[in-house]
């Protein structure tokens, strides 16, 4: 993110950063402004925001309308993006080119399956954009399998071999790509995780069995039920310590999160060539910092760029090995430190 202008962003009336390259540090208090700046970047690459809907309106109070512009470093030119909230989407072109780290990274540890399916996804998607439309062909399957349930299954069950087919085609893509994070998320977690090495796997119902043969067996379950229950939804991450299946506490949690992150950005960056912008809100929150300081370097290894938010300023260690770029905001007023 070479530079950024906002307008009217939640508590940001107006800012015109120039961000340069490397690290950035954005330091300031609690609802000061840091993650809606990360919020603004994310807007430009995505169209919408992470905070979810409880977060409300992103205009600021009082205004009409919500505009953010920023130039992003591809290769030797500025490529421009535009969001605005009265068109609700991007004005841009090119792939996405942001990966934002949460303070909740723990979540994809410990949290709900269904979020650690949608981050998988989502980094799949980018290394294998096929497995895009074979995904699409498996909902459009289970939809046509579900009708046919809901009637009462009347007939041949046609719709079970394609979707046996399909949902095995997404499973396999699935479980490749963890095994190629696997090999990275080890070697992270060995130097940086306090309790050492983790591996990280992909779990699913139906695994190792003929899903045509366990198909037929549900049915009569299915038909109960009006829906088929072998289905994409049935899948999670496994995380394993020598072995045995692994449970951190929520700062080595927030960890393993963070590390699983960098290693699939490094996957994606060795299928795409595409090196991101890594937004890493508040990784300070829940988590010594002694521990902290050598991710935020890793990971200021393999991005383009990293936008880091904190209460404080970068520490000594890490000013002195990465000389970030550090601002100071104040109420939504951004000021060189």
């Amino acid at each position: 993110m070479d530079w950024l202008r906002i307008a009217h962003l939640r508590c940001i009336r107006s800012a015109d950063l120039r961000l340069g390259s490397g690290l950035v540090w954005i330091a300031g208090a609690n609802g000061a402004g840091k993650t809606t700046l990360l919020e603004a970047v994310y807007l430009l690459d995505r169209g919408r925001t992470f905070r979810g809907r409880r977060s409300g309106p992103v205009t600021t109070r009082g205004e009409a309308a919500t505009a953010v512009a920023g130039g992003v470093r591809d290769s030797e030119r500025i490529r421009q993006y535009r969001w605005s909230s009265k068109a609700g989407s991007r004005d841009g072109l090119g792939p996405p080119f942001s990966r934002f780290v949460g303070a909740s990274s723990f979540s994809i540890v410990d949290g709900d399956p269904a979020l650690r399916r949608r981050f998988l996804d989502w980094s799949l998607f980018h290394v294998e954009p096929d497995a895009r439309s074979l995904w699409t062909k498996l909902r459009r399957l289970q939809r046509q399998r579900n009708a046919w349930l809901a009637s009462g299954g009347r007939g041949r069950a046609v719709w079970d071999a394609p979707y046996a087919e399909a949902l095995a085609g997404v499973w396999a893509r699935r479980t490749a790509f963890v095994t190629r994070i696997d090999a990275a998320f080890r070697a992270l977690t060995a130097d940086l995780l306090p309790v050492g090495a983790l591996s990280v796997g992909w779990r699913w119902t139906g695994q190792d069995r003929d899903l045509s043969a366990l198909l037929e067996t549900q049915r009569a379950g299915d038909l109960e039920r009006g829906h088929t229950f072998l289905s994409p939804s049935r899948g999670d991450l496994v995380f394993r310590s020598n072995g045995t299946p692994w449970s951190g506490s929520r700062g080595e949690n927030k960890l393993a999160g963070m590390l699983l992150q960098l290693a699939i950005q490094g996957v994606v960056t060795e299928a795409t060539g595409v090196r991101q912008v890594v937004l890493l809100d508040d990784p300070y929150a829940e988590v010594s910092r002694a521990y902290v300081a050598p991710v935020i370097q890793a990971w200021a290894g393999a991005a383009e760029q990293v936008i880091v938010t904190s209460l404080e300023r970068p520490p000594d260690d890490l000013a002195a090995a990465l000389d970030p770029m550090v601002f100071h905001v104040e109420q939504g007023d951004f000021l060189r430190a």
